[in-house]
């Protein structure tokens, strides 16, 4: 099949922060953006633009797309790359893979994705010309390790390594590898929503929310800029290099915080010596509850619901209404926040190091201050959905000895 490439429109295609960056020959491409900056979307057009010169140079592109998880990948990476091949009309250019997330062209080039999830597979992976990070500050320093030895050897077309992510906290190991010591082969680049013409009024005005929420969530996720350690809830966590069989807790519980445009989170927790082992086991928005209870099925077995308590958000009763009519233990939560908050801040937290989710959340979760600066004993409301799950299971079953085990409100 003969492609005509034709870039003479390609400044009407790629917003003009991003442009400078279309033949970037560094290794390190390191995009730190807001929320809507476009920075994922570019990437994509990138990878795509490369596999279709490499139509014509003859150059055969195998990308690899990495996210902390596999599972995160169908709802982002996947799901922009089908956009733009829409898009851009090249469907019958490609094969599309929906079970393992994967694009064929015709020319033998190929996009894969894969979880740091599955290390041993990641490591087997040879031949790959460039790689797409997305979120990277979920990534520990270690996985950016085992993926940065997958770009190597000797090949015709240029090996790059592409990060992009909201600059969360400090205390990602991006910050000090990028930012604090600076590679003479790494780009870096800042994009804001405002760089993208594409985000209408509405969008505006939400970003511009932020600063009546929090000044902090305001900088990182309408600014992209990196976000402050100052009052931060939690600090008493670690997070694991691998998370602990099921069968090694002496307790454990299950906290669910139910959702539907803000994430439905379902947060395991487990007990071993007066310490506690959180694991993130579900989040996603726009599940139905009928959707919600088949996932949560998959997570928690037959034999583990007929003696493992889902402590649910009282909100809504009559979602767990249908949890228990589908044969799971449910049990109110005690909500009280700052009760909640304080027995789990006296207690020392393992955290699973693919619980990405509730590790994010952690990682900005903090008081409220007023309008003189002053903090307040409250948190934030503000991506806390894995964080209130966590503290439903952990405070109403460990440390609320004053609820009855019998206790319903169905």
């Amino acid at each position: 099949m003969d492609i005509n490439i034709n870039l003479k429109n390609i400044r009407k295609v790629i917003n003009n922060t991003f442009f400078p960056l279309l033949f970037n020959k560094d290794r390190f491409l390191v995009l730190r953006g807001s929320a809507g900056s476009g920075k994922s979307a570019f990437i994509v057009m990138l990878i795509l633009l490369r596999i279709l010169i490499g139509y014509k140079t003859g150059i055969k592109h195998n990308i690899l797309c990495i996210r902390k998880t596999a599972a995160s990948i169908r709802e982002s990476v996947f799901k922009e790359f089908n956009t733009w091949i829409d898009r851009w009309g090249l469907s019958e250019l490609v094969t599309i893979n929906k079970t393992l997330y994967s694009f064929e062209f015709s020319n033998g080039s190929r996009i894969i994705s894969m979880g740091c999830d599955d290390e041993e597979k990641l490591k087997s992976i040879s031949g790959i010309t460039t790689i797409w990070i997305e979120e990277a500050n979920q990534l520990s320093l270690k996985d950016f390790k085992v993926i940065n030895d997958r770009l190597r050897g000797i090949i015709r077309a240029k090996q790059q390594i592409m990060l992009t992510f909201n600059p969360i906290s400090k205390l990602s190991w991006i910050y000090n590898y990028f930012f604090v010591n600076k590679k003479h082969n790494a780009t870096l680049h800042h994009s804001t929503w405002r760089d993208n013409p594409h985000n209408g009024k509405v969008y505006e005005q939400e970003m511009m929310a932020y600063k009546e929420i929090d000044e902090n969530h305001w900088r990182i996720y309408s600014e992209g800029e990196w976000g402050s350690l100052k009052d931060l809830i939690y600090s008493n966590y670690n997070i694991m290099d691998k998370f602990p069989s099921m069968d090694t807790f002496h307790d454990s519980c299950y906290g669910l915080d139910f959702g539907f445009n803000h994430p439905s989170s379902l947060i395991f927790v487990g007990e071993k010596d007066g310490e506690y082992y959180i694991k993130e086991c579900l989040y996603q928005t726009k599940l139905t509850n009928t959707e919600l209870i088949d996932e949560v099925k998959k997570i928690i077995s037959p034999e583990e619901r007929e003696d493992k308590y889902i402590y649910y958000d009282t909100a809504e009763p009559a979602r767990a209404t249908e949890f228990y009519q589908a044969g799971f233990l449910m049990r109110p939560a005690d909500k009280s926040v700052k009760d909640g908050i304080d027995f789990c801040r006296r207690k020392t937290l393992h955290i699973d190091p693919y619980s990405v989710n509730l590790i994010t959340e952690l990682q900005s979760y903090k008081n409220r201050e007023d309008k003189d600066g002053n903090v307040l004993d409250e948190p934030v409301k503000f991506k806390d959905d894995a964080v209130d799950g966590m503290r439903y299971g952990m405070y109403t079953h460990f440390g609320n000895l004053g609820i009855e085990p019998g206790f319903y409100t169905y």
